[in-house]
């Protein structure tokens, strides 16, 4: 699994690709937070339009749900919007949303579009 991540407008974005990998969420969420740009409570995409999540498990999202509460006060009441065109992807969004409700401050969507989810991040 790769990623990248990117600012422009006020709105990061991280791309991942590949096969999924849950230590890999753990160096996003670092290169995310420690970001010369970053500040809790920026809005950011997660683009997972090239990601394969088959390889994860019930199990892998609970946990990348618990790291994210690990960078709660590093995100702050931050909107994260998902970008997970494809039905397993979202299915697995979903299942991870359920686990991180509880977990951090940011407020979290699904979208199938990134023009919907931008548009999301920037109201």
């Amino acid at each position: 699994m790769e990623f990248d991540i990117h600012h422009y407008d006020g709105i990061f974005e991280i791309r991942t690709y590949g096969d999924a990998e849950f230590e890999k969420f753990r160096d996003i969420l670092e290169g995310l937070v420690t970001h010369e740009k970053w500040k809790p409570g920026t809005p950011f995409l997660m683009n997972h339009t090239e990601l394969n999540s088959a390889t994860l498990t019930n199990e892998d999202m609970r946990q990348i749900a618990e790291l994210n509460g690990q960078y709660s006060a590093k995100v702050g009441p931050s909107k994260c919007a998902l970008l997970l065109p494809r039905d397993l992807e979202y299915g697995m969004g979903r299942a991870w949303e359920a686990f991180v409700e509880d977990k951090w401050d940011a407020s979290e969507e699904l979208f199938r579009s990134r023009e919907e989810a931008v548009k999301w991040l920037s109201d």
